[in-house]
């Protein structure tokens, strides 16, 4: 999971660019990137957060009337700094002139491999995007139609999930446009001002840089704009959409919509069915700060119940997305503070929207006991996270799910409640969840084969009988 930005307009786009980024910095925290074009390339990238990539102004103030940024969140497992530093975006090639930067996760790479003869520079699957590209406009005039039957040779090419941007230029007509899979897995939004077009991961972008909200892009889409302002578009595969369900469990802000529905809304009332899926006695609803506020707020308002701030965050890191158990474990130990005056004595609901590894959730409940709580019960706005992602999501191994035992049996609710010292533990429903989003999602994680697209099932539950872990082995089957 990644944010990506891209901009075209009549003046320079650098600093929108700049501060778009910032507005999907929760979309990831490895490294940060971006690239501006104006007949030469102006780029800069590296690992670390948006405000230390970019600190200082000739990194912020670059020419070109079209640009491209990146936020990225590794789903590789490479934790050392020169890998995050190799396999920063933007990517680019010079013959001819492309450049990219990609949401998602592209898991038959070594299939693609064979129907190119060019070498990828790093192990990211966007090179596998970009390479099939610069390989369809190869020689080629640059134009509207080579544009789209370039992407149409992508998307009947790779597997996976991808809202990928790109910049191209034959000498004096620079395009924009994106490409988005066939089911839409991952999110991507139009929205123009005074002349400029934006296209960016959610909506919440807009807001930071005055920009009006057109539409979302359509699953199994081309959409080209050039440097007049002309959008074209066109559908090449129209399936069912199947909108990934952690974009509204946890990657996306509160702010944004994602296809439409609003994740504030979804979240609290992912609530509100929680608390009537799971109802229990007690004095005080307690959301984890800031990721169980609107489930806590929907299950406080459905249930009665009061809610209250028990615990305080003092950190804005987010621990799943943190690439090392070490770093997970800094984050939560060091970013948390629970009040005594709130949780003494209390029977406490504490809601919280997913659980992965159990990380967060044990020291959590240890803070709560020793600051004298003496019920706790946990309500989750996610069901059991069961089974490995292989669209995007930092999930590679069975091995690594609470709700699993290292022989790989699902465990019981009741036995999950022990390890973690609760009192009794809650899950929202598959069907709860669904219902709550509006419409049928990528649920592969908590439904495993099923939830994931028909068309992957085979290929998932080979990598899941494997149960890949490296880099190469998860993303280029």
């Amino acid at each position: 999971m990644c944010g990506i930005i891209g901009i075209i307009g009549n003046k320079p786009v650098s600093r929108l660019v700049y501060h778009g980024l910032f507005s999907i910095q929760h979309r990831g925290q490895s490294s940060a990137g971006k690239l501006t074009y104006d007949g030469n390339i102006h780029v800069y990238k590296d690992a670390g957060l948006v405000r230390d990539v970019f600190n200082e102004d000739k990194r912020i103030d670059t020419p070109g009337f079209i640009g491209i940024g990146h936020t990225r969140y590794s789903t590789a497992g490479m934790d050392d700094i020169e890998s995050l530093k190799k396999n920063a975006q933007p990517e680019y090639l010079v013959n001819p002139f492309l450049a990219a930067v990609h949401n998602g996760n592209i898991y038959n790479c070594n299939e693609v491999a064979k129907t190119t003869n060019r070498k990828p520079r790093t192990d990211c699957d966007i090179q596998w995007l970009l390479l099939t590209i610069a390989d369809n406009l190869y020689k080629k005039e640059l134009t509207i139609d080579t544009i789209i039957a370039a992407c149409n040779d992508v998307i009947h090419k790779v597997k996976g999930s991808y809202s990928v941007l790109f910049i191209a230029d034959s000498g004096d007509h620079p395009y924009l446009f994106a490409l988005t899979d066939p089911r839409k897995i991952r999110p991507l939004v139009l929205g123009k001002a005074n002349g400029y077009y934006c296209l960016t991961s959610e909506t919440r972008v807009f807001k930071k840089i005055n920009f009006e909200f057109v539409k979302d892009i359509p699953g199994g889409s081309v959409i080209v704009i050039d440097k007049d302002g002309n959008v074209f578009e066109k559908q090449l595969i129209k399936k069912p959409e199947l909108p990934c369900m952690f974009e509204y469990v946890y990657f996306a802000k509160p702010d944004s919509r994602i296809n439409g529905r609003s994740v504030h809304k979804v979240r609290t009332e992912i609530g509100r069915r929680l608390a009537r899926e799971h109802p229990v006695d007690a004095d005080i609803v307690i959301p984890v700060p800031e990721s169980g506020r609107r489930y806590a707020l929907g299950y406080s308002r459905e249930s009665g119940i009061m809610i209250d701030e028990g615990i305080m965050k003092d950190k804005a890191e987010r621990s799943f997305i943190q690439q090392t158990q070490e770093d997970r474990d800094k984050i939560v130990e060091e970013g948390l503070s629970f009040l005594r005056s709130v949780l003494d004595g209390k029977k406490v609901i504490l809601v919280d929207d997913s659980i992965v590894r159990g990380t967060n959730i044990r020291k959590i409940v240890s803070g709560i006991r020793k600051a004298g709580a003496d019920e706790i019960h946990i309500r989750i706005g996610c069901p059991p996270l069961i089974a490995p992602c292989y669209l995007g999501i930092d999930m590679r191994s069975r091995k690594e799910f609470l709700a699993r035992d290292v022989e790989g049996n699902i465990k019981k609710w009741d036995d999950i409640a022990k390890e973690i010292n609760a009192d009794s533990l809650g899950y929202i429903s598959i069907n709860g969840l669904r219902d709550a989003i509006g419409f049928d999602i990528c649920r592969g994680c908590i439904d495993f084969p099923k939830g994931y697209p028909p068309e992957m099932r085979e290929d998932v539950t080979k990598l899941f009988g494997k149960d890949r872990k490296d880099i190469r082995a998860y993303e280029c089957l």
